[in-house]
């Protein structure tokens, strides 16, 4: 009786374990053909957004946010669909990528660091860098950067009035 009893559970546990599988396997199929829809279906933009509201894979997501060959608003659900705070650091990170998704990606960031990296250091892009500033909380770098005259005036004043 323990014999059978025992063939018994282990054979609900290969059933469960390959059906486990099999479920994995289309979905992964699945998130690759919505995936491959909302990078390459550029006469229905109605279509793109079903399939990347679909999409649930964080790398997926990125590749499409990222993808400059890609429509501005696809990229922006993308990014908006995402988590993953260390994408989102790349994104910022990326002087490459263009401001508008570097700016979508800057909002979803909730780590400190990144807007003092980005207040401090991102000479090239005013609009990112006063984005950043206006999220950093630490009294010192609105005094490191009011006090250094090499930067912007702009952010120098924006700084200024952050100071208590």
């Amino acid at each position: 009786m323990n014999k059978l009893f025992f063939n018994l559970i282990c054979s609900c546990l290969m059933f469960t374990a390959i059906m486990t599988v099999q479920a994995q396997e289309r979905n992964a199929n699945g998130q690759s053909v919505l995936k491959e829809i909302a990078l390459n279906n550029k006469e229905n933009a109605e279509i793109r957004e079903l399939a990347l509201e679909r999409i649930i894979d964080q790398s997926a997501l990125k590749e499409i946010a990222l993808d400059s060959s890609v429509d501005t608003e696809i990229r922006k659900l993308a990014l908006e669909r995402m988590t993953d705070q260390n994408v989102f650091r790349q994104i910022v990170s990326d002087k490459s990528v263009d401001t508008e998704i570097r700016k979508l990606a800057l909002e979803r960031i909730t780590d400190q660091t990144v807007f003092k990296e980005i207040a401090l250091n991102d000479k090239e892009d005013l609009e990112i860098r006063k984005l950043a500033l206006e999220r950093v909380t630490d009294q010192n770098v609105f005094r490191q950067i009011a006090l250094d005259n090499s930067v912007n005036t702009e952010i120098r004043k924006l700084a200024l009035e952050r100071i208590r």
